[in-house]
C-alpha cells in the first residue's frame, strides 16, 4: 500500500499524466511496451497492476500521449505573444508548437506512430488525429456543426499528417525546411472551399489520404 500513499492526493488524469511522462524516458529503449510501463510506473513508486489499470494496453499509452501532446500544444499557442490571430496563421502556429514540443521525443513519436499504423489499432489511431485536428480547429474558434466540419477537419488531417510524417523522417531537417514544407501543405489546399463535389464525400477522401500515412482510419463524426 505505501506505494499508493504518495500519490493519494492526486486525480487519474494527474497520475496518468505523471506516468506517461515517465514513459518517455524509457521509450527508446523500451518502445511504447509493458517493459516501459513496468519502469515508468516503479520511477513513480506505483505497482505495475497500478500502472496497467490507468495504460492498460500500448496503444492506450500512446493515445495519452497524443492527448497530453494537445494539452501542451494549446498552452504553447497561447503563451506566444502576440498569438496568432487569423485562422491560417494559428492553425500553422499550433502545428509548429506541436512539432517544437515533441523535439525532445522524437523517438517517442515515431515509435506510436508506428504502433498506430498496425490494422488493430486502426480505430485508435482514427481518434487520436481526428481529436487533434479537431482541437487545432477549435484553437481557431471554429464552432462548425454544418457539412464545413467534415471538410475542414479532413483537410487538416491530411496537412497535419503530411507534416509529421516530413518531421519524423527528416530529423537533421532544421526548423526552416519544416516551416517550408507544412507552408507548402497550406498553400495546396487553399483552394479547397472551392471544390464543388458534396462536403461529406470531400472529407472522406481527405480522411483517407490521411490513413494511407497513419494507417486505415474509418472517418468519425462530430458528436
Amino acid at each position: 500500500m505505501a506505494k499508493t500513499d504518495q500519490h493519494s492526493g492526486q486525480t487519474q488524469s494527474d497520475i496518468r499524466e505523471a506516468l506517461v511522462t515517465a514513459m518517455l524516458v524509457h521509450v527508446p529503449f523500451d518502445g511504447w511496451s509493458d517493459a516501459c510501463l513496468r519502469s515508468a510506473a516503479e520511477d513513480l513508486g506505483l505497482s505495475y497492476d497500478e500502472a496497467k489499470t490507468i495504460l492498460p494496453s500500448d496503444a492506450a499509452a500512446v493515445d495519452a500521449f497524443t492527448d497530453l501532446a494537445d494539452v501542451q500544444m494549446a498552452r504553447s499557442l497561447d503563451s506566444l505573444d502576440p498569438r496568432p490571430e487569423k485562422i491560417s496563421a494559428i492553425i500553422r502556429e499550433a502545428i509548429l508548437c506541436r512539432l517544437d514540443n515533441a523535439e525532445a521525443h522524437r523517438d517517442a513519436v515515431s515509435q506510436g506512430l508506428k504502433l498506430l499504423a498496425q490494422p488493430q489499432h486502426a480505430q485508435v489511431a482514427a481518434s487520436t488525429l481526428y481529436r487533434t485536428v479537431d482541437r487545432i480547429w477549435r484553437l481557431t474558434g471554429d464552432r462548425s456543426v454544418d457539412f464545413s466540419f467534415y471538410t475542414k477537419r479532413a483537410t487538416l488531417a491530411g496537412v497535419y499528417s503530411a507534416t509529421l510524417l516530413y518531421w519524423v523522417a527528416n530529423a537533421n531537417a532544421d526548423r526552416g525546411k519544416v516551416e517550408a514544407f507544412l507552408d507548402q501543405r497550406l498553400r495546396e489546399v487553399a483552394m479547397i472551399p472551392k471544390v464543388t463535389a458534396p462536403a461529406k464525400k470531400a472529407a472522406q477522401m481527405g480522411l483517407k489520404m490521411a490513413g494511407k500515412i497513419l494507417g486505415r482510419m474509418p472517418m468519425r463524426h462530430p458528436s
